[in-house]
């Protein structure tokens, strides 16, 4: 007679263990041993930084922190062509007696320059026009140092200088009949020219350009009276 197998419990199909006490989704190689929890990595603060994330937070890369330079990389030849032209043009007027550069008396009246006041000026514009570039570079360079900032390429630093005060000496050729106001443009109107126009071609806060101006002055000053000193010095007693 077989046994009777109705009091046997056939196993839960609920249990997840399976009839040998292990799990159905663990293979044999992990049966019978305790398996270790994986760490989670979704966390960005249990990574270890990549070298791009370290070379993105380095404290002591100040590259991006450091002002742009006075004169940026440019190329100085159109520049020193604007400048050619510009003096060119006021030696020729010169030479050629303009009326514009006459100073008027005291009636309106343009007197015409004669031929050794056509030298004179010629010789004043070819030592004005490089002791003028030197203030303005002098004048950058100062504004640079005030402000902590790089300088830059040189190159186009004397260059666009040399632009702004022949494109500013251009205010010599403007015609008036009146005597102060002929005055006041040939005095006060190239460092105000030279001033604006150090905003579009250094790429300067109006502020910025108005203290560069104020050192070009300064530096100006400084270079005349220097010159004056050597040629009393080299000056024979009388």
């Amino acid at each position: 007679m077989a046994p009777n197998d109705s009091n046997k419990q056939p196993p839960d199909a609920d249990d997840e263990s399976g009839p040998y006490g292990i799990a159905d989704d663990e293979g044999p190689a992990t049966a019978g041993r305790r398996v270790e929890p994986r760490p989670d990595l979704s966390d960005s603060q249990d990574r270890d930084p990549t070298p791009t994330d370290a070379e993105d937070s380095d404290p002591d890369d100040g590259t991006d922190s450091l002002p742009p330079p006075i004169s940026r990389q440019s190329n100085p030849q159109p520049w020193l062509v604007v400048a050619g032209t510009c003096a060119a043009l006021l030696l020729i007027s010169w030479l050629a007696g303009a009326p514009q550069l006459s100073l008027p008396d005291a009636k309106g009246n343009i007197p015409e320059l004669g031929f050794g006041e056509r030298l004179n000026g010629l010789a004043r514009t070819v030592v004005f026009i490089p002791l003028a570039t030197l203030a303005a570079v002098f004048g950058l360079g100062a504004l640079a140092f005030v402000r902590q900032r790089p300088i830059g390429a040189i190159a186009p630093l004397f260059a666009k200088a040399a632009a702004i005060v022949c494109l500013a000496m251009l205010v010599w050729l403007v015609p008036t009949e009146f005597r102060m106001l002929k005055q006041l443009l040939n005095t006060l109107g190239l460092p105000l020219i030279a001033g604006a126009l150090t905003v579009p071609l250094f790429r300067l806060h109006p502020r910025d350009a108005a203290f560069a101006t104020i050192y070009g002055l300064l530096g100006m000053l400084l270079l005349f009276g220097s010159a004056w000193v050597v040629v009393w010095a080299a000056s024979p007693p009388s």
